[in-house]
């Protein structure tokens, strides 16, 4: 059976996966796709759940959710997008969207490294494009009636004809700026809201997220934190209620999984990916941590592609 290229979402299958829905308005070219209502339910799971996996961003996404809530799970972490908030995450992202509530509203914009290229790019719009942002921002009245301005500002814009790309890039250059002003914001009024330990935990897990799949050791993680093995050891251990190897086990296999639904890869080029010392060491650790060998996995998924079809 032929495997569907999914393993990564471009914004190329946001404009195929746009395309005859009811409750979407939307603006989809090569490398600039502006969302700017889904509604409901149904249109969104298909929209974004398409192969109802896990997925990697090609492009980064800002999600603006007016009501509803979403609940997805991002680089290993689960969480609630709700009423109100902004989520921006990079390229490399990875995502599951677990459940959609019927009630969602919310607008999305995806911008490619190539369409700001050459364009001025401040702290925040950088981090974006290098793949090493997620922040998920919670919107008061006067922030969200600004957002509402600038989404109704870049839809009227982006319908001009010949297509303003300059005028389009100063909009997301300036969009970024407002981000950023929004987190200056909510640091001033919430400078304690992160405890030391939890600081370390959310900087541990980008690391994990970061090199599981080549770095398993401890003490790589501890070095980069400045910390002992042990005392990360513990402090992970008491913040989260798992062990470091438990963390790291959970990057890999969801690597593991991604390669396995999303290409053609033989369980033995998974293993070699993943730099297990042999097939049959990585046959074991994805059996420990699923209750399936890799193959049966990889049967169970091309079957449940072939009964939605």
């Amino acid at each position: 059976m032929e495997q569907k290229e999914m393993m990564h979402f471009a914004i190329k299958q946001v404009k195929e996966f746009s395309t005859g829905l009811r409750n979407v308005s939307r603006f989809v070219s090569d490398d600039f796709a502006f969302i700017r209502c889904i509604q409901g339910a149904e249109d969104l799971m298909h929209f974004l759940v398409k192969f109802r996996q896990p997925f990697r961003l090609m492009e980064g996404r800002i999600v603006y959710m007016r009501s509803g809530y979403i609940d997805v799970r991002v680089n290993l972490r689960e969480i609630r997008i709700e009423p109100h908030q902004l989520v921006v995450a990079s390229r490399g992202t990875v995502l599951q969207v677990l459940y959609v509530s019927p009630d969602c509203d919310l607008s999305m914009l995806a911008v490619s490294n190539n369409f700001m290229e050459d364009w001025q790019k401040e702290e925040l719009l950088m981090s974006y494009l290098s793949g090493r942002l997620y922040l998920k921002l919670p919107l008061e009245e006067q922030e969200e009636w600004r957002m509402e301005l600038m989404c109704t500002l870049m839809w009227e814009v982006m319908n001009d004809r010949p297509f303003p790309k300059e005028t389009l890039q100063s909009l997301v250059s300036a969009l970024f700026r407002q981000i950023e002003c929004f987190c200056a914001q909510k640091q001033t009024k919430d400078s304690t809201r992160y405890t030391r330990k939890e600081e370390v935990f959310n900087r541990f897990l980008e690391l994990v997220n970061k090199y599981a799949v080549r770095e398993r050791n401890v003490s790589f993680y501890a070095d980069r934190l400045y910390l002992t093995p042990r005392y990360l050891s513990t402090l992970i251990r008491q913040i989260s209620g798992r062990t470091i190897m438990d963390w790291i086990n959970e990057a890999v296999l969801q690597e593991a999984k991604l390669m396995l639904r999303h290409s053609d890869k033989l369980v033995y080029q998974v293993s070699d990916a993943l730099n297990f010392p042999n097939a049959s060491f990585f046959c074991k650790f994805f059996r420990r941590l699923t209750g399936k060998t890799p193959n049966e996995y990889k049967q169970e998924v091309w079957k449940k592609i072939a009964d939605s079809e």
